[in-house]
Formats: structure tokens, C-alpha cells, sequence
């Protein structure tokens, strides 16, 4: 597997399921109001924390063992047997507390729910078989039809009347036709379960799940305690926030799914210098762009959230700054975290995971009552920043690596060089439309991009190697 050349084409391919996702949010934001999205961001909530024990850390387990390369069909066959079950347990305490998750919800989403996890869960299923097999680049297009469907489905049932619902039915809808076509493209058959995979799969599992709790934590547990003590209509200022902060990630998260499976593989055969090589290189690719990202969310925060969705979500523009911060920590700890995980330590990695939650869990209410949503995104903040602190230190105890200080100084250099002119493009022509928004984050892009090209470390480092792995 080319390394470089998969991770561009999850990025081409999740940078345009951002935008349709984007453009999604921005369509549905104008039809409905924020309660109403509310009742849709917490429907997604849930889904995520039910999650936790409908997967129990399986789909992570089955990636890892599947790009070993030892009997693929058993390890296939004994993960999808311990999914029915999890699974299958999760639906029913779903049905029997309808009434309770239908009230906290504020409308009838329980059935709904149970639907979306058995399609998602079969869906991921497949979609980690895929990298499994070290084919993650073809992953990227199944996602991003995903995204497609949601939209179309979504759209077309929210113009009919359906509200919320229609935005549901849409995600499940689109997560049916995601099963379908992973299903199609995976080549490793449903083969016997057997108890030595069960417990293979159980070994990584086990620690798997902490961290599946930490990311719902990070995801979903702000939106929870948003609805707990505030408001729907806070939940859906607070989550269209988030979901504009969540573009920053899309090179991260692309570099992460490709280098899990292809470390696991290297760390297999001992291949500790490809592994320390790729590890630094990944982690100068991921703050190239949450730098800049941090730097022109200062300016246009605010404006984003006005004229994209509406003037009722620019209340949300200080939160948007502080999950910007938050994304910059979590896009570098998409590269060391899951390279701990892929050299067989995610029992460090859940250690990490239990200790970040506590921060989190500990702030998030405390801050949401005394300041409201933003303090949230700023409890969110501070367990990334323990996150990443605490796994980089554990990775720097099993390969050497580098943190790429110096090119995190250039690509701030250039975000002031940047800022610089947006600060005069502003006062000359201040933003009053979407069309001006996008015409001074062009403006942005392009200063940036000048910027950075005139920097011969980062051209002659990251740049133009860059462009050859592509190419090549």
C-alpha cells in the first residue's frame, strides 16, 4: 500500500464528504431551527454512546488482526458473531426505555435509533474489513456515496415535512447503502468463528473500547451535558460549532486511518524505521493545515456561522475559536495515538483515554453551568491537550520519533504573514455576505499557499515530497 497516495485519496475523498456533509448542515440549518436540529445533533449523541457497548472496541480489533494477515475468514467470522450479540443487546434496552430517550430527545427517535445502529455497526463492520486488507484508499469513495445518499434522502424528506425525522431517515438510509457497497468491494469471506479468534479479537478489544468511549466522550458527551442543563437550541448552536471545526481534521483523520493498518503491518515484520520515518513525516503533513485553520478562525468565526447558517448560530462564534485550539491538539493526536494503538499498546492508549475522560468529565458540567456552551469546548480542549501530551510521551518510549517544532514555527510564520493581509482585507472590505466570506478565505488560502511555497524548508521538505509520493 502506497501510504501517500492512499492518505490523498481519503483526503480528496473526506474533504469533499466534509463539504457535502457542509453543505448539508448549511441547507438544513436554513429549513429548520436550531431546536429542531438539536433533536437531530441529539439523536446523534445517542447513537454515539450507544456505540460504545454495540461495538465493544470490535471493529478496531477486527482492522488490526485482519492486517496481521493471519486466517482472515475465521477472524472476519468471529468478529461479526461477537457484533450480533453486543448488538443485539444494546436494541433491546433501547426498546424497553423508549419513553425515557423520546422525552430526553424531545421527539419519537427510539425505533429510529435502533435502525441507525444495526446499519451502522454492519456498515463499519465492513468498512474496517476493507483496511483490514491494507485497501484503505477504497474506502474513501464508499464514505463519501455515504454522504451523498444522506443528503439527497435528508433533503428531499426535510422539504416534504418531515423535520428532524426526515434528517434521521436519510442517515439511515445512507448508512444501508454504505453496508452495501463495503460488503461488495471486501474480499475476505465469512468464515467459522472460532474461540482462539474470539479471543484474539477480545485481547485488543478489551482496551479498544476505552477508547471508543473516549472519542464519544470528546464527540457526543458535550451535546449530552448541553441538553442536560441548557437547551436544544444551545445543542444546535454548539454542534453546527463543531461540525465547522471538524474540516480541520479531514488531512488527520485521512493520514490516521491509512498509517493504523500499515504500521500494524510493518510492526509485524519489524519494520521499526519505515514506522519511525512515516510517524514524523505524517505528523508535519497535519498541522500544515490546523495552523493556518486556528489563525483565519480568529477572523471570520463568527462570520462563518452567520451568514452560512444563520444570524441566530453567531452566538457561537467563541466556541468556534476554542474547537479550533481543540482540533489543532487532536489532529496531532490522530498521528501518535493511533501509531501506539497499530504497535499493539492500546492498553497505553486506554490508560491515556480513562485519564483525559476524567478531565473531561470533570469540567465539562462545571464549566457548562458557570459560563455556558463555550466552556464545553474549552473542557474538550483541555482533555486533548492531556491526550496528546500523555500518548506522545508513551510513543516516544517505543520508536524515536520527531515533533516537528521547527515546521510548526514556519507554518505559524506564514499564518501571520496571512493574517496580515486578511487584517487589511477586512478593514478595506469588511465581510457583509456569503460571497464576501468566501472571497476573503480564498484570499487566505492563496496568501498561505504563496507563503509557504517561499519557504524552502517546507517546500523542499513537505511540499514537493509531498507532491512525488502522490505521483509516484
Amino acid at each position: 500500500m502506497n501510504v501517500g497516495r492512499s492518505s490523498f485519496k481519503l483526503f480528496i475523498s473526506r474533504g469533499g464528504s466534509s463539504l457535502v456533509f457542509f453543505a448539508g448542515i448549511t441547507l438544513f440549518a436554513r429549513w429548520l431551527n436550531p431546536e429542531s436540529l438539536g433533536v437531530f445533533f441529539t439523536f446523534l449523541a445517542l447513537a454515539g454512546v450507544l456505540s460504545i457497548p454495540a461495538n465493544a472496541g470490535i471493529r478496531g480489533a477486527l482492522e488490526k488482526r485482519l492486517s496481521e494477515g493471519e486466517n482472515p475468514e475465521t477472524i472476519l467470522g468471529s468478529a461479526l458473531v461477537f457484533k450480533l450479540g453486543t448488538l443485539a443487546a444494546v436494541c433491546v434496552v433501547v426498546l424497553l426505555f423508549t419513553p425515557f430517550i423520546n422525552s430526553f430527545a424531545g421527539g419519537d427517535i427510539a425505533v429510529l435509533l435502533v435502525l441507525y445502529l444495526v446499519a451502522k455497526e454492519f456498515s463499519m463492520s465492513y468498512i474496517s474489513t476493507v483496511r483490514g486488507e491494507l485497501r484503505v484508499g477504497e474506502t474513501a469513495s464508499i464514505q463519501f456515496g455515504r454522504r451523498i445518499v444522506w443528503i439527497l434522502v435528508g433533503a428531499a424528506l426535510v422539504s416534504a415535512g418531515y423535520g428532524a425525522s426526515g434528517m434521521i431517515l436519510g442517515s439511515i438510509c445512507s448508512r444501508g447503502f454504505e453496508f452495501a457497497w463495503a460488503f461488495a468491494k471486501s474480499d475476505t469471506r465469512v468464515g467459522s468463528p472460532s474461540y482462539r479468534a474470539l479471543r484474539s479479537l477480545f485481547a485488543f478489544s478489551k482496551y479498544d473500547t476505552v477508547l471508543s468511549v473516549g472519542g464519544r466522550v470528546y464527540q457526543w458527551m458535550d451535546v449530552l451535558v448541553i441538553g442536560f442543563f441548557l437547551t436544544q437550541s444551545d445543542v444546535g448552536v454548539y454542534e453546527i460549532a463543531w461540525q465547522v471545526s471538524l474540516i480541520v481534521l479531514v488531512a488527520s483523520k485521512s493520514i490516521e486511518l491509512t498509517i493504523f493498518p500499515q504500521i500494524s503491518h510493518w510492526d509485524a515484520n519489524a519494520s521499526r524505521e519505515q514506522i519511525e520515518e512515516t510517524v514524523s513525516t505524517a505528523l508535519r503533513y497535519t498541522l500544515f493545515i490546523s495552523i493556518p485553520a486556528l489563525a483565519g478562525s480568529l477572523f471570520y468565526a463568527e462570520d462563518i456561522l452567520r451568514y452560512l447558517f444563520g444570524a441566530e448560530y453567531a452566538v457561537g462564534a467563541l466556541v468556534l475559536v476554542v474547537l479550533m485550539i481543540e482540533k489543532l491538539f487532536q489532529s496531532v493526536n490522530d498521528v501518535v495515538g493511533s501509531t501506539v494503538r497499530a504497535l499493539n499498546r492500546v492498553d497505553l492508549s486506554a490508560y491515556v483515554t480513562v485519564a483525559s475522560i476524567g478531565v473531561n468529565l470533570l469540567l465539562s458540567p462545571i464549566l457548562v453551568v458557570t459560563i455556558g456552551i463555550v466552556g464545553a469546548a474549552i473542557a474538550t480542549g483541555v482533555a486533548w491537550f492531556v491526550n496528546v501530551v500523555l500518548n506522545a510521551r508513551y510513543l516516544n518510549r517505543l520508536i524515536s520519533f520527531d515533533i516537528p517544532y521547527r515546521f510548526a514555527g514556519w507554518y505559524a510564520l506564514a499564518s501571520v504573514v496571512m493574517s496580515g493581509v486578511l487584517a487589511v482585507a477586512t478593514a478595506v472590505w469588511p465581510v457583509t455576505s456569503a460571497v464576501s466570506l468566501f472571497t476573503h478565505i480564498g484570499i487566505g488560502v492563496a496568501v498561505y499557499g504563496v507563503a509557504v511555497l517561499l519557504i524552502p524548508n517546507i517546500r523542499n521538505e513537505v511540499i514537493l515530497p509531498g507532491v512525488r509520493t502522490i505521483l509516484t
